[in-house]
């Protein structure tokens, strides 16, 4: 019988291949700017994105929740795992060649059913578990994952009825992202977190870890004002803004004497440092999200979205929530360590590093100088590059046992 460390590794493993098939459709992407090559960019560009996300995030995240929320009743799980796995097959064959079309839809939808089917065995078996910080968490990351799915729903509807470049459009993609990513996956992030502290019997303030809790999953749903501020809403939604990102950093620091009881949990050294720049990255996110709840800020993220968005989101995306997944599996034994691993992830951290700062340095350079980064999009491949030659890096120790 499968146990639950084979099973984790199994479907953690799965979801790191999808990681590098984004990598590199990222990457691709970025090269499509420099030389032609014979791609339809859109339809790699919505294949990057729901791989990316569905692929590599939502399956790694189901699959660690598991491990720490239900390691003796895994068995209940595979049956939604290989659904899972099948819709996000079918979204690789069918995304790059038609794009939004008949097959891609079918199986989008497909994995929303899917994430419900898990939604509904995972918070039936939570509610027998009783009340706790990390129950909790876990939770309301799955309450927000069912919340974000509201968004492609209503993107069919939209686009007959009004258009795929009208307002509302793009609202409904804004309201997908941030409950996904500031709802499901953020806060499945710290329930995986202080869930492996319960399980390992290392204390945290639990008063500190209840605020926490608190000013950060009650601020999610506010928080979504923030990403209509480019259409110039009433004030009453700017001042709901503000008042959302600063609750989480607020959050933050209530919650930061129990994110470093995390860092002394981990095993090595290493990991422990690179965990103390992926906290750096979360502090930035929420930092930002307060800048850009002001008018002055929200216009200039808006003017400069093209670099802005693109660079909060990998941010959020792979400062914070990849590399935090990463650190939790080498340090569960999930993934094989080694010097060359190590290197792997200092080629990561130098790609994620670089791309981000030429990002927001040319949007900076670009809204207050008017000029932008000679040879920008050359520098971006460079930079891009190192990404999926570190997870490669990562992925071929993964074949042998050396911890």
């Amino acid at each position: 019988m499968v146990n639950i460390f084979d099973f984790s590794r199994m479907w953690v493993r799965i979801a790191f291949h999808f990681l590098i098939f984004s990598a590199v459709a990222g990457l691709l992407l970025r090269v499509s700017h420099v030389i032609t090559i014979p791609i339809n960019y859109k339809n790699i560009l919505h294949t990057h994105s729901h791989i990316a996300i569905l692929g590599w995030m939502y399956l790694a995240f189901a699959a660690a929740l598991v491990r720490e929320f239900f390691p003796h009743e895994h068995i209940h799980f595979r049956k939604i795992f290989v659904a899972t796995l099948v819709t996000i097959i079918g979204m690789i064959v069918s995304f790059p060649f038609e794009g939004y079309g008949v097959f891609s839809i079918s199986f989008s939808t497909l994995f929303l059913f899917a994430s419900y089917w898990f939604v509904y065995v995972f918070s039936k078996k939570l509610k027998s578990k009783g009340s706790s910080i990390a129950n909790g968490f876990a939770f309301w990351s799955l309450f927000y994952l069912v919340l974000s799915s509201l968004g492609p729903w209503v993107l069919g509807p939209i686009k007959i009825l009004i258009g795929s470049h009208s307002i509302e459009y793009n609202l409904a993609i804004y309201y997908y992202l941030h409950f996904m990513y500031n709802g499901f996956l953020v806060l499945a992030s710290f329930a995986i977190i202080i869930k492996k502290l319960e399980n390992e019997g290392i204390a945290y303030s639990i008063k500190r870890a209840k605020w926490f809790f608190k000013l950060t999953v009650y601020a999610v749903l506010p928080l979504y004002a923030l990403f209509t501020l480019w259409i110039n809403p009433p004030a009453w939604v700017y001042i709901m803004a503000v008042i959302a990102a600063f609750s989480q950093v607020v959050a933050l620091m209530f919650g930061w004497s129990t994110l470093m009881r995390f860092k002394k949990s981990i095993s090595r050294n290493f990991y422990r440092n690179i965990l103390v720049l992926v906290l750096i990255a979360y502090l930035t996110k929420v930092v930002m999200q307060l800048f850009a709840s002001f008018p002055a800020m929200a216009e200039y993220a808006y003017n400069t979205r093209v670099f802005t968005a693109i660079g909060y989101i990998h941010l959020v995306m792979l400062g914070f929530l990849t590399l935090i997944l990463l650190i939790y599996f080498v340090d569960s034994k999930l993934f094989y360590n080694s010097n060359f691993v190590k290197l792997g992830f200092v080629m990561l951290i130098m790609g994620i590093a670089l791309s981000e700062s030429i990002l927001f340095t040319n949007g900076l350079l670009i809204s207050y100088k008017g000029i932008s980064i000679s040879n920008y999009s050359q520098w971006l491949v460079m930079a891009s590059s190192l990404m999926p030659i570190g997870l490669i890096m990562i992925w071929i120790k993964q074949f042998k046992k050396d911890y």
